[in-house]
């Protein structure tokens, strides 16, 4: 476990704008709410099939991204040793507790954005 998961400095719990922030710096990320997601979805999937499922996202990028949620204590990475050796990953109970949010990004996206071009989000 992760000794970030979950904390919120000291000095600012009582601010309600430090959680917001201390949430932000989690799910502000542009491909973290989409790679949770997916995982989520798939119990344990890996890394090729993450990859598959993002779609337009680089390996580069996807490493990073999972190396960050592992860190976080967002992701588990498991590794097993068969012959090739196999690395899948799964939402911790700290990432679980994400999918409610990251269910209503999806709920606004949907009542709120319009089709436009691929790379841009329209308000309705």
């Amino acid at each position: 476990m992760s000794k970030k998961q979950g904390s919120i400095p000291v000095w600012c719990k009582s601010e309600e704008w430090c959680a917001l922030k201390s949430t932000s710096k989690i799910l502000g990320h542009k491909w973290v709410p989409v790679i949770t997601y997916h995982i989520h979805d798939n119990e344990e999937i890996r890394f090729s099939e993450i990859k598959k499922e993002v779609g337009g996202i680089t390996n580069k990028t996807l490493s990073n991204n999972l190396d960050r949620m592992e860190e976080q204590g967002i992701i588990n990475r498991n590794v097993e040793d068969d012959k090739p050796v196999k690395i899948t990953y799964d939402l911790t109970e700290f990432g679980e507790k994400l999918i409610p949010l990251v269910e209503e990004m999806i709920s606004w996206g949907q009542d709120n954005l319009r089709e436009g071009n691929k790379d841009e989000a329209w308000v309705k």
